[in-house]
């Protein structure tokens, strides 16, 4: 019974380490992501893969800082945005070919044309919401 009840009580101190171990969540920029990359590493059990999560972490320890970092992210950010801004950039490209479509079908009468272009319109304003939303 003593046995059992040291076992139980190191599962439970092991477990409370472990959730101490792996929230980062309380720390910020190079500190948080050295604690993501060891969290990642201790989890890795393929070896190559953990190879390649303890450089990282190697060269994170080594170079890190919170301006660079913070210019990466921003840089990232960047990226990100523009990307997105070519999407819509795209949809309303989309549009523009869809509205000229859809008033050809209207001179021609062609009624079920029209509201076939009118829903791509309505889609492709939908998708510029969403990006948009992204951003």
């Amino acid at each position: 019974m003593i046995k059992q009840t040291l076992t139980l009580g190191t599962i439970v101190i092991a477990t409370s380490i472990m959730a101490l171990a792996t929230d980062c969540s309380t720390l910020t920029g190079c500190q948080k992501k050295i604690c993501e990359l060891e969290v990642k590493a201790d989890a890795l059990t393929e070896p190559h893969a953990k190879a390649r999560v303890e450089t990282a972490l190697a060269e994170t320890k080594a170079n890190c800082t919170d301006t660079n970092l913070a210019a990466h992210d921003a840089m990232k950010t960047e990226k990100h945005d523009m990307k997105i801004n070519h999407k819509i950039a795209e949809k309303k490209e989309d549009i523009a070919e869809a509205q000229h479509k859809k008033a050809k079908a209207m001179a021609e009468g062609k009624m079920d044309k029209v509201h076939k272009y009118e829903r791509k319109i309505e889609e492709k304003q939908l998708d510029i919401k969403h990006l948009e939303m992204d951003k």
